[in-house]
């Protein structure tokens, strides 16, 4: 499941001096479908932000992105490399996106070079810029959540015994 979808909203916001203004804003999340990403959206938003109206809804070329809640920016960063066919023996150029939260450019790329670490193939950093996106909501795996709920429990039993 690596399908991430890009979504803007607008919205009216309330300054501190009682003006308002209209605000757009990006985020990032996983879905199946267009409907899913929709519906996701409304359901992590709807605490922060009641009202605001979707302004598109599109499918991301992100390959994989890289969370790192202490930084405050999103990165798009596009990775190429060569790919030899082994059937032709053709080589083959190839672009992978990335979103890295980082601080800074250079953070980002250092978080990239580290991420590529012990790839086998020669690749270089073809772009790297800053995105406006706001938030990503990657979806959590159920199976370590359940997990760590698990463990959470047994601790407190074992702590009320």
């Amino acid at each position: 499941m690596n399908t991430w979808f890009s979504c803007k909203i607008n919205y009216l916001k309330q300054a501190e001096n009682g003006t308002i203004f209209k605000k757009s804003e990006q985020y990032m999340l996983n879905a199946l479908s267009f409907t899913e990403a929709e519906a996701r959206l409304q359901g992590i938003l709807e605490e922060y932000i009641p009202e605001y109206n979707l302004a598109t809804c599109a499918k991301s070329n992100i390959n994989d992105i890289v969370i790192d809640e202490s930084k405050d920016f999103f990165f798009k960063l596009k990775v190429a490399y060569v790919s030899v066919d082994s059937d032709s023996g053709k080589e083959k150029k190839i672009n992978e996106n990335y979103l890295i939260q980082a601080d800074s450019i250079k953070d980002a790329i250092e978080k990239t070079e580290v991420r590529m670490e012990g790839s086998i193939v020669e690749w270089e950093i073809a772009n790297a810029a800053k995105t406006n996106v706001v938030d990503v909501f990657p979806y959590l795996d159920e199976a370590v959540v359940s997990e760590e709920v698990t463990e959470i429990s047994e601790q407190l039993e074992g702590e009320a015994e």
